[in-house]
């Protein structure tokens, strides 16, 4: 009973931070910043308004 709760609540979880993350992402973009991205395990320096392109894209 307890991990069909835990489950649920990972969901809404993920669901929160993905919502957080879009939010911060429009905010960077509609400044103009960048924002640090990982891509084949190397940090990258990206404008915004691309990291908000390939976050649509998943």
């Amino acid at each position: 009973m307890k991990t069909k709760r835990m489950s649920k609540m990972a969901t809404e979880a993920g669901k929160c931070l993905r919502k957080a993350v879009r939010k911060e992402l429009q905010r960077k973009a509609l400044l103009g910043q960048y924002v640090i991205i990982n891509r084949n395990g190397k940090a990258c320096r990206v404008p915004a308004k691309e990291a908000l392109k390939m976050a649509k894209q998943h």
